[in-house]
């Protein structure tokens, strides 16, 4: 009996503490932590969506394309004023007995309000001319055999010259060495920076240059100035050569059989067919930060909302730029381009809607996007790529139009329609004659 009632008691004990156990309440496990967001790509975040821009461009009507009247001829060099209202560009003059001898230039202009007139006479020089903003124009002239070798040409120094955009008020700056050349005005266009050939390799010295005292100061080394930022900073460019391959067998030796490595290989000196690094560089402290460094050739043009854009040769080549070679399938030498969008020193991208084209970034519209060139083997179209990174097509061009350049806004855009004058089956712009076209989105 004492038996039966301890078994009773033992049960009741563990029903009682079963009940305990379900009554009593435990925390809820944590809710799961939802992941960050990722953004499309590797840029800035950007809306999903831009249906003001798409809708800009369902309004935009079929704008004409406008033939400035000039004389027939080779244009050479041809840029457009910031304002998209004028041309300039060089023609080669007749050849005469003049001497020294040489090929000698001469600048001209050319707008829809103004037929073609010339600028100066430049001599050995065909650079475009550089802009400021009162209206005047800075480029050089190469009229004298500076180094007495009898022939006018590169070799010969150059002589800075400022003058009104129809060559009046011309007034001389300074003189520049061989392989000095204005690549951007600065500081308000009190000065002008000058890349200067470097010694040792391929990177020189950015100077700047006083237009109105005249004189120089040592800025930054570097092969070039891209872009110069609303707050005064430089984005610059120098040429790498890749690092040198260390412990690799240099040579054999035929009584040796042990290889020998080349462990203090020292760095190579770049050259122009090395890639480029682009660099923020700030005059007040002398400090620079890398943007951009790829194993490829780049170029960045464009600095918009905080997004710089440009172009380079693609990462891999694709099937249709292949061709066959002695030894089989290799690399033809024809280049393709895709664009480049870089945000900060993290954050990059590239685009090529279709692998057969080539891209280029051409101008900014403000709150619209990038105007963006693509470039086939029979035709060319004008896209624009808004904010969300979406293609909309703006115009069509036939193969002839060539050397696409844009204004400071992005509304004007201008180019050259070749003609097949020597009749080669080939449109070469330095050789063939050209037309000066422009249309204006509105």
């Amino acid at each position: 009996m004492n038996g039966v009632r301890w078994l009773a008691t033992l049960l009741l004990g563990a029903m009682l503490a079963l009940t305990l156990v379900g009554a009593q309440e435990f925390p809820e496990p944590p809710p799961e932590e939802e992941e960050p967001r990722q953004q499309k790509g590797s840029l800035q975040p950007r809306p999903e969506d831009d249906p003001k821009t798409g809708l800009w461009v369902s309004k935009l009507g079929a704008a004409r394309a406008r033939t400035l009247a000039t004389a027939p001829g080779v244009l050479l060099h041809h840029v457009l004023s910031p304002d998209g209202e004028r041309f300039y560009y060089h023609r080669e003059l007749p050849p005469t007995d003049a001497v020294p001898r040489g090929t000698r230039y001469a600048l001209w202009t050319a707008g829809p309000d103004k037929a073609e007139s010339k600028v100066a006479d430049t001599g050995a020089e065909s650079a475009p001319p550089l802009f400021l903003a009162d209206g005047r124009i800075l480029f050089c002239v190469r009229r004298y055999d500076s180094n007495e070798d009898g022939a006018l040409d590169d070799q010969d120094d150059a002589t800075l010259v400022v003058s009104n955009r129809d060559g009046g008020n011309l007034r001389n700056v300074a003189e520049l060495q061989p392989g000095e050349n204005p690549v951007a005005v600065w500081n308000d266009d009190r000065d002008v920076l000058i890349n200067t050939a470097g010694e040792d390799d391929v990177n020189g010295w950015i100077v700047s240059l006083n237009l109105v005292r005249g004189d120089r100061t040592r800025v930054v080394r570097a092969f070039n100035v891209e872009l110069v930022l609303d707050d005064g900073r430089l984005l610059i460019e120098r040429l790498q050569a890749p690092e040198p391959d260390k412990g690799r067998p240099t040579r054999f030796n035929p009584w040796n059989p042990a290889p020998e490595t080349d462990e203090d290989s020292k760095q190579p000196l770049p050259d122009l067919l090395d890639p480029t690094t682009h660099f923020i560089f700030n005059p007040k402290d002398d400090s620079e930060i890398q943007l951009y460094g790829a194993s490829r050739r780049s170029r960045i043009l464009i600095h918009a909302e905080g997004s710089f854009f440009g172009h380079q040769e693609p990462s891999e080549p694709s099937e249709d730029n292949r061709g066959w070679g002695y030894w089989g399938p290799e690399t033809v030498t024809r280049q393709l381009s895709e664009l480049l969008i870089v945000d900060d020193p993290q954050h990059h991208d590239t685009r090529a809607p279709s692998a057969r084209y080539n891209y280029y970034a051409l101008g900014w519209i403000a709150e619209r996007g990038l105007l963006v060139m693509e470039r086939g083997n029979l035709a060319s179209r004008l896209l624009l790529f808004d904010r969300a990174l979406k293609t909309h097509r703006l115009a069509s061009f036939e193969f002839s139009a060539q050397g696409f350049v844009a204004s400071r806004d992005g509304l004007t855009i201008g180019w050259l329609d070749v003609e097949d004058t020597d009749k080669n089956g080939y449109l070469e712009p330095w050789k063939d004659h050209s037309r000066l076209n422009l249309i204006r989105i509105e």
